[in-house]
């Protein structure tokens, strides 16, 4: 690519899309040339909102008559699969919002493709490049902390049903939103080796996961994950332990604190600036844009990392192998009934459908 911004085309012109990729977008070095939606209505005015020159009902009709370098897509994981190919004949490099797929045999025919175009399948795990946890991995990624060897996690996130799944059931819910934090617990812990999940289920709507993860590293992971605390309510907590006596936890995203290997309280303890506890909260009175929302929860870097890592021809992060083991967790967490499941044997779990 010569051009300094990237040249996209969004596919899905829904209300995610205009809530949270369409701004992050603006924040970010792209120009969206056209977008696409079979609701003309809805193409239109993401068109017009998204400042672009056209807008289309079908992507390849747009793809054909377009000069793009990627398409950023928020239409489900019940479609990328099928559009991905579309856009990979095209030329264009891809990146779904998540989960990319359904199955596992639908995510490797995905990643399949993409290197036989030669293009990237960049999937949309926006938490990794959240505020706090950008620090997190930072403050956890150096030598004074360690070797991580712990990472807890707890989300709920109140009851709703995912646009792409007709009912809502365990694993449509830990397949959604749910699937951010499978992701971050490999983000901060490495690759995972087994999983053992416990289910909860107080009714058809409500029910919840206790997770426990073995990683490659000998690191162990605790995470759960459930619907039946409120959804207007913050309830999002992710702790990461390290071998020399410190950790860092976030808060509801954007509340870090980390805690080093200080001395005991006792008579006369000494103030050591070195090693005491820190807390880090965004400075709401400034009035800045990298205040806004939509950066700290990880929307803009995600869009600002996908443009850099395109121009500069490098390889982006989350990928699509990214999306698959985010699959192959969520499979296992709902198939466990308590039983310890090795996930080099995740093509077991290619047989689940959403209902």
């Amino acid at each position: 690519m010569q051009q300094d911004r990237l040249r996209t085309a969004l596919v899905g012109c829904g209300a995610f899309a205009n809530a949270a990729l369409l701004p992050a977008m603006r924040m970010a070095d792209i120009d969206i040339v056209a977008v696409c939606d079979p609701d003309a209505a809805r193409a239109e005015a993401t068109m017009r909102a998204a400042g672009a020159g056209a807008c289309y009902a079908d992507m390849s009709a747009m793809l054909a008559a377009e000069t793009v370098d990627a398409v950023v897509m928020a239409v489900g994981p019940t479609i990328y699969p099928t559009l991905a190919v579309q856009a990979f004949a095209h030329g264009v490099h891809v990146f779904v919002e998540k989960p990319p797929a359904i199955t596992l045999a639908e995510g490797e025919a995905m990643a399949l493709a993409a290197r036989k175009a030669g293009r990237q399948l960049i999937v949309g795990f926006m938490k990794r490049f959240a505020t706090g946890y950008r620090m997190a991995k930072d403050i956890s990624d150096t030598a004074d902390f360690g070797a991580v060897q712990m990472v807890s996690a707890r989300i709920t996130s109140g009851v709703w049903t995912p646009a792409w799944s007709k009912t809502l059931t365990p694993f449509s819910f830990v397949l959604d939103h749910s699937v951010h934090f499978l992701d971050l617990m490999r983000f901060f812990g490495g690759p995972v080796d087994w999983v053992s999940a416990v289910k909860t289920q107080a009714s058809d709507e409500r029910f919840g996961f206790a997770v426990l993860l073995g990683y490659a590293s000998g690191a162990a992971g605790l995470l759960e994950i459930s619907n039946y605390e409120s959804r207007g309510v913050p309830n999002e907590r992710v702790q990461i332990t390290g071998s020399k006596g410190a950790s860092v936890t976030v808060e509801n995203v954007t509340r870090v604190t980390y805690t080093r290997d200080a001395e005991p309280m006792v008579p006369g303890r000494a103030f050591s600036p070195e090693r005491e506890r820190l807390i880090w909260e965004p400075n709401m009175t400034n009035i800045s844009g990298e205040n806004a929302s939509l950066v700290h929860m990880g929307y803009v870097g995600e869009m600002r990392n996908l443009a850099a890592g395109l121009a500069a021809g490098s390889a982006v992060t989350p990928s699509i192998e990214d999306g698959i083991a985010a699959l192959a967790l969520a499979h296992a967490v709902v198939e466990s009934d308590g039983r310890r499941i090795n996930l080099q044997n995740a093509g077991e779990f290619q047989h689940v459908a959403v209902h």
